[in-house]
């Protein structure tokens, strides 16, 4: 694990023995006696800990009686003192300080630590009954709250213990996978676990088998399972689960519960290695450069972005999977399986609704239905559509996840075969009226398919055409349709008709698909002059070249062979 910066602020009320504390720790490090009123933060040494990769700082605090030290600010963990012998002392826990500290917002893990055990005479003797009723109403009330534990800072029993449980919670917090107060794991757990889940059901059955498990332990722990292990794992889940689904395979529910037993043993370190083997960070987001940009598309140029045949088999995977489990109609996905694909991920995304896909019958899809609201997604957006696809559990490359389609600006493009499979339609309009209220409603684009290719169909304004089309040179638009009753046009190839609302809107879509398939991406005879004419050199600059290169071979030739002769 790599080297990790934690400051420890110690907070509790006057007189709890918070400098005794740190005193205590100075001694133990330098052998030297230290006694003031408030110390300097002091560094503790790695290896008189159990997790060197911690680079612990202590910070002493004081402060007035009804004030939060400003130390709090900066603090990775929040040490809370109280003193054992003092109901009073334990009661301004609630009362006052995790109150005060919940109100200000304060998210870090907070150790409730009662010191002066030396004066209960337990020092030899520790009472966990007691620790625990201190903080079994605190962390039902207060989520900051992860352990309690006991110390004695004039005999210097258990100090030590405290800093590793403070380490322990900043390497390995709870919070963001379990509620003490809830006794279940938290949401955001349960979605990254489905995820971890998907990736390791390698053969996309929606379950693991024995060799999946044992795969899934040796790529995180580098250890092999034996039958034994795989006995005993199942033994669990089924502890868990009170029942024997999990006997022959491990399901998603079985794998869950196996991690919830595991925090419950105080297993946490178990949980946060498979996290962060699957790239997550402390608040379950996963790390950013899984998606650095390996691949550059220039769309400016019309180059446009297509979803790979490897992408788009694992989408039909995933899509199996869930149409196959609890579907009443075969081969389709309603809208609450829909949002199940999407459960793992920890953001909001901006990914087509089921509404958007034109002909939508009683809120379902099927799998061609599926595979073009991503051909369209990532159309217009092929890094975010990367970053979904790592989310919902699909493992791939970026590299082999997309595959770039002909520049519609280059002749010589033009000329190859088009293999392209997703198109854009842009209809500029004055006013949403007629069909166009019809069939848009409130929604930014609609989505079809037509003999085998997908149609995105998005709505402008005069004004939204002109500022994104021709002063942002959107060049990613296939065809136009300008309605009559506009006045905007453009200067850029790209192939237009007029729009008209008293023709059926699909008929004029069949039509752009008719006329994109007759020429290549659409252009009339004209704009393909225009394109040869951008492309093409003057035939003088083009003479001038072929001169000035052969003067180049030839004079390049002639020198060298003076040289040679020379030289004999």
């Amino acid at each position: 694990m790599k080297k990790r910066d934690l400051k420890l602020v110690l907070i509790g009320d006057s007189g709890v023995g918070k400098s005794s504390f740190v005193s205590a720790l100075i001694n133990q490090i330098s052998n030297k006696a230290s006694v003031l009123d408030k110390h300097q933060p002091i560094s503790l040494p790695p290896d008189m800990l159990n997790h060197p990769e911690c680079i612990t700082t202590l910070i002493d605090t004081k402060c007035a009686p009804h004030q939060l030290p400003e130390e709090v600010q900066i603090a990775d963990v929040i040490l809370l003192m109280y003193a054992i012998d003092d109901d009073g002392s334990s009661e301004r826990l609630k009362r006052f300080w995790l109150k005060e500290l919940r109100d200000k917002e304060y998210k870090q893990p907070v150790i409730i630590v009662g010191n002066k055990l030396d004066l209960l005479g337990l020092e030899d003797d520790r009472d966990y009954h007691r620790i625990f009723k201190v903080i079994k109403q605190l962390v039902k009330d207060f989520n900051s709250v992860e352990m309690g534990i006991e110390c004695s800072s004039i005999k210097q029993q258990g100090i030590y213990d405290v800093i590793n449980c403070a380490q322990r919670s900043f390497l390995y917090p709870l919070a963001p996978i379990y509620s003490i107060a809830e006794k279940s794991l938290t949401e955001g757990f349960k979605k990254a676990l489905t995820r971890i889940f998907r990736i390791c059901d390698k053969d996309g059955d929606g379950v693991w088998s024995d060799a999946e498990l044992e795969k899934f332990q040796k790529k995180v722990f580098k250890r092999q399972l034996d039958y034994s292990d795989i006995a005993g794992i199942k033994d669990m889940i089924e502890e868990e689960l009170h029942d024997n689904s999990n006997k022959k395979v491990i399901t998603l529910e079985g794998f869950i519960a196996l991690q919830k037993r595991g925090i419950e043993l105080m297993k946490i370190q178990i949980c946060w290695t498979i996290l962060r083997f699957f790239r997550y960070k402390d608040d379950l987001t996963l790390d950013e450069s899984i998606f650095t940009n390996e691949l550059i598309f220039d769309q400016d140029a019309g180059q446009t972005v297509e979803l790979s045949d490897i992408a788009l088999s694992k989408l039909k995977q995933i899509f199996e999977i869930r149409c196959n489990s609890i579907s009443q109609l075969k081969n389709t996905l309603n809208q609450k399986q829909f949002d199940d694909i999407f459960y793992p991920v920890m953001y909001r995304t901006n990914f087509p609704h089921l509404n958007q896909y034109y002909p939508q019958e009683q809120d379902i899809i099927n799998l061609t239905q599926w595979l073009a609201m991503w051909n369209a997604f990532s159309f217009f957006n092929y890094k975010e559509a990367y970053k979904l696809l790592c989310y919902i559990g699909i493992e791939i490359k970026l590299s082999d996840t997309f595959k770039e389609q002909n520049r519609k600006n280059s002749w010589s493009s033009v000329q190859k075969s088009i293999d392209r499979k997703v198109f854009h339609i842009a209809i500029v309009t004055r006013k949403k009226h007629g069909q166009l209220e019809k069939e848009f409603g409130n929604l930014p684009l609609i989505i079809t398919t037509i003999q085998n290719k997908t149609y995105a169909i998005s709505l402008y304004d005069e004004l939204e055409a002109e500022q994104q089309i021709e002063k942002r040179r959107l060049s990613i638009i296939d065809f136009l349709l300008i309605d009559q009753n506009c006045q905007f046009d453009t200067a850029q190839l790209i192939p237009k008709l007029s729009y008209n609302d008293q023709k059926p809107f699909w008929d004029q879509i069949s039509q752009i698909n008719d006329i994109l398939h007759q020429n290549p991406f659409g252009y009339s005879e004209s704009q393909i002059q225009l394109l040869k004419k951008q492309n093409s050199l003057p035939i003088v600059e083009l003479a001038s070249v072929i001169t000035l290169l052969a003067f180049m071979l030839t004079g390049g030739y002639f020198l060298g062979k003076k040289v040679l002769l020379k030289n004999k």
